[in-house]
């Protein structure tokens, strides 16, 4: 059985840290966001400049004037949106993959990744820690790119495993679990330490130390994300599961209903939720 160094390092694309992918962070990370930082990483990405721009000239955003450059862009969002924008979208290519080791198709991964992640920083916001709201949301876009790294081996050995993948079946085939593979990854690329650990432990917050409140939100972001399809085929009341699935004790009952409600009106555009204005 490989190490999970060995299966990090196997990893398709993961050979290297992606710098874009870091620098992003770093700034983000930065109380003063500084434009001479900024621009240069996504003048030099073409396709994250692409993607930046047609993002912006979409009605998602609604602005008055054509958006023709990434610092037009950055004049009309401001530093740390643009910053926070231009992280999300250079994910993307790493989180819209199919794994088939997992069944999941080509959007399923991303767009469960964008709903936690919006969920995350919505969470920390509604009970007074805004100042967690990016490494909420960071953590909640990472959460489940150790699936990146197990795929390959859960592919080889499908025959093993009965309807959906669970944390059991991965120990199992690999050794190791979802959470436990991606904090060795986002740890290989100095990712801070609260979005790791919150990452190595949304499936149990409580063991995240003095990172629990920011492994909670994740936890809870990730469950809700689980069942946005159910909430949008209307095949789940949105208050009933959150009763019969919380309590009270990370955050108020009120409060994660209202993520669930808003996770549910806007599954067909997760997009417009996680990555629109007002977060």
């Amino acid at each position: 059985m490989s190490s999970l160094q060995d299966l990090v390092n196997a990893t398709p694309g993961f050979y290297a840290r992606p710098d874009s992918i870091i620098s992003l962070l770093e700034i983000i990370e930065d109380p003063v966001v500084e434009v001479e930082k900024l621009l240069p990483i996504v003048n030099h990405d073409p396709g994250l400049s692409a993607g930046l721009l047609k993002l912006c000239n979409s009605p998602l955003y609604g602005f008055k004037r054509r958006i023709g450059s990434p610092r037009d862009a950055l004049v009309l969002l401001g530093n740390l949106t643009f910053a926070r924008l231009c992280f999300t979208l250079s994910l993307e290519p790493v989180l819209h993959n199919e794994l088939p080791g997992y069944d999941l198709d080509l959007d399923d991964l991303w767009q469960h990744c964008l709903i936690t992640a919006y969920g995350s920083a919505f969470l920390v916001k509604a009970i007074g820690l805004s100042e967690l709201r990016d490494r909420a949301f960071t953590a909640g876009l990472l959460h489940d790119i150790g699936k990146l790294v197990l795929d390959h081996p859960l592919t080889e050995n499908t025959s093993l495993v009965q309807g959906s993948v669970s944390q059991k079946n991965e120990r199992e085939i690999t050794g190791f679990d979802h959470s436990e593979a991606g904090a060795a990854l986002l740890e290989s690329w100095d990712v801070p330490k609260e979005v790791s650990q919150a990452v190595r432990w949304h499936h149990e917050p409580l063991k995240a130390g003095e990172n629990k409140r920011l492994a909670l939100a994740l936890a809870t972001a990730n469950k809700i994300g689980n069942f946005a399809i159910a909430f949008n085929q209307g095949s789940a009341n949105v208050e009933k599961w959150v009763e019969n699935n919380f309590d009270s004790s990370a955050f108020p009952m009120e409060t994660i209903s209202k993520l669930a409600g808003i996770v549910s009106s806007k599954n067909q555009n997760i997009v417009s939720l996680a990555l629109g204005p007002g977060l």
